[in-house]
C-alpha cells in the first residue's frame, strides 16, 4: 500500500468514525433529556454519551492533517516536509488537549486548558476560513476551489462545535440536579432547551461533513 492510499483510507475512516459518533450521540442525547427515564437510566446515557462524544472529537482533530497530508502529497500545497511535520506535531497536541480534557478532574489546570482549548479552535476556526476565502476569491496560493472550500467548511465545522459548546454550558448544572434525584420540573425544562437548542448545529455540521466529502469526491 503506498503513502497516499494509506492517508486516503485513513481519511474515510475518520470521516466514517466523526458522523457516526455524532449519530450516536445525538440519538443518546433524547434518552438523557426524556424525564420518564429513571435518573439511574438518564445518567447511564448520559456516561454512554459523553464517551461516544470522544470519537468525532478526536476524528475532527485528525481529520486536519490527514486532509492536508493528502492535499500535500497530490502537490496541491506550497509546503514542504518541516511545514507538514509542524502540522502534524500542533495536531498531536491539539489532540492530547482533547483527550487530557475528557479524564481530567475538575481542577484550575483543567480549566485554564478547556479555555486555552477553545481560543486555539476560535483562532484555528478563522485561519481556515480566512485562508479558504483567501484561495478562493483572490487565487491566493492556486488551491483548486474545492480544496479552498474545504478549508473554509472545515473552519466552520469548528465555529459550529464551539457554538454547541456554549449553549450547553447551562445543561451541567440541571443534569447534576438530575443525578441526584433532586430534578425538578424547571430542570428537566433547562436540559430539554439546552439539547435542543444544540441541534440544528449539530446537523449543520452533518451538512458541512456531506458537502465536505462531495467535494473531495469531486461530486459537486
Amino acid at each position: 500500500m503506498n503513502e497516499y492510499l494509506l492517508f486516503k483510507f485513513l481519511h474515510i475512516v475518520g470521516f466514517a468514525y466523526w458522523l457516526g459518533g455524532d449519530l450516536g450521540v445525538f440519538h443518546s442525547s433524547y434518552w438523557v433529556a426524556n424525564p420518564r427515564h429513571s435518573p439511574e437510566v438518564r445518567v447511564a446515557a448520559a456516561k454512554i454519551l459523553f464517551w461516544l462524544d470522544q470519537v468525532p472529537r478526536i476524528c475532527m482533530t485528525m481529520m486536519l492533517p490527514l486532509g492536508l497530508h493528502l492535499a500535500w502529497l497530490g502537490g496541491l500545497l506550497p509546503f514542504n516536509a518541516a511545514i507538514m511535520t509542524a502540522v502534524w506535531l500542533a495536531c498531536f497536541a491539539w489532540l492530547g488537549m482533547v483527550v487530557y480534557l475528557h479524564i481530567a478532574s475538575a481542577t484550575p489546570a483543567k480549566a485554564f486548558v478547556t479555555r486555552f482549548d477553545f481560543g486555539f479552535r476560535l483562532v484555528l476556526a478563522l485561519t481556515l476560513l480566512g485562508s479558504g476565502a483567501a484561495a478562493l476569491f483572490a487565487g491566493i496560493a492556486g488551491l483548486p476551489y474545492w480544496l479552498a472550500i474545504k478549508l473554509m467548511i472545515y473552519g466552520a465545522l469548528i465555529g459550529l462545535g464551539l457554538v454547541v459548546r456554549i449553549k450547553l454550558k447551562p445543561f451541567g448544572a440541571a443534569f447534576a440536579n438530575i443525578a441526584q434525584g433532586k430534578g425538578t420540573p424547571a430542570d428537566d425544562a433547562a436540559i430539554n432547551a439546552t439539547l435542543g437548542g444544540t441541534r440544528p448545529f449539530v446537523v449543520a455540521i452533518w451538512l458541512g461533513l456531506f458537502a465536505s466529502a462531495a467535494l473531495g469526491l469531486h461530486l459537486i
